[in-house]
């Protein structure tokens, strides 16, 4: 068997039209129904193709299908699942209770520093996992945020494993790349370079694997919002932060106004002294704690109130 053949785009686009997949509830009887489907020539071609891949791709990948025991239970409830998945790191993390925290890539220093904060009121929860998609601005700071505070990461990737996209993250694809303990995962097998059209994709898998998704900003036209109306479709709990000091919140006020919860405005807040371990290092705030910036700094925290 092979079972990169669910991940190729011609096998792929024949599975999605004709929904097939949907009658079968183990893999290798689908594998072999298939090739009836195609030309012999057409089907062999592709197959030789996977079996390539299987061949050389990096050990550390391994691939899960959407038939295996051990796929997420919410991702199998979507519409359109990844039929496979090629993960690198740690897969049972998807055992986990999943949390997704996505938003701008040019985000203001204010969601930054709600993002610290949320990233940490997480940090004494047991079982559980951020989900984001490895862009700059919020998804960065949730992961960077993440691995400080020792909770594991599941990063969604819109490219193939074997591409490090934005190259402004490389240092953070490193990073999560060489512990076992962290999670990168794809949906895309053969090589496939980022466009527009596999984002919305990946969005998709982020608000799928989890049962509530926070918005930490967002313009009316973004990723962010992709992945806020995958997870209405999926009926998500969605969650966002708006701030008056925020640049470009319109996209998360438009999903307020659609019925999204506020992230302000609970009981949990952010305490004093928890702020030297969720925005500086005992030695910053060691510094700082005597300046008006730091004074700054805890008027801010203090306002964020999660409702978690």
């Amino acid at each position: 068997m092979v079972l990169s053949i669910l991940g190729h785009p011609k096998v792929l686009s024949f599975l999605r039209k004709t929904k097939i997949w949907r009658n079968y509830h183990e893999f290798l009887p689908l594998f072999q129904t298939l090739p009836m489907f195609f030309k012999e020539e057409d089907w062999k071609f592709w197959l030789s193709e996977c079996k390539v891949w299987e061949q050389n791709k990096d050990p550390r990948w391994n691939l899960i299908s959407y038939y295996d025991s051990n796929y997420p239970k919410l991702l199998k409830e979507i519409y359109d699942p990844p039929l496979v998945i090629v993960g690198m790191g740690d897969l049972t993390l998807l055992q986990k209770d999943l949390v997704a925290i996505v938003g701008t890539r040019k985000s203001s220093p204010v969601s930054l520093q709600a993002t610290k904060a949320l990233v940490g009121s997480f940090s004494e929860k047991e079982n559980i996992a951020i989900v984001s998609g490895m862009a700059l601005g919020i998804d960065r700071q949730a992961f960077v945020t993440a691995l400080e505070f020792g909770i594991p990461v599941v990063g969604v990737l819109g490219t193939t494993l074997g591409i490090e996209y934005p190259p402004g993250n490389r240092d953070l694809y490193k990073r999560i790349k060489n512990d076992p303990k962290q999670l990168l995962i794809s949906e895309f097998l053969l090589h496939t370079e980022p466009a527009k059209w596999t984002f919305p994709k990946r969005n998709r898998v982020i608000s799928g694997l989890c049962q509530k998704v926070f918005i930490m900003e967002s313009g009316k036209k973004s990723g962010t919002i992709s992945t806020a109306m995958s997870a209405m479709e999926q009926n998500r709990e969605i969650f966002v932060f708006d701030h008056p000091k925020q640049f470009d919140n319109e996209g998360g006020k438009m999903l307020l106004r659609q019925g999204a919860s506020h992230l302000c405005g609970g009981s949990q807040i952010v305490k004093t002294e928890t702020i030297e371990r969720i925005i500086f290092s005992y030695e910053e705030w060691q510094k700082l704690k005597n300046t008006s910036f730091l004074k700054k700094k805890e008027e801010e925290v203090l306002d964020f109130q999660f409702n978690l």
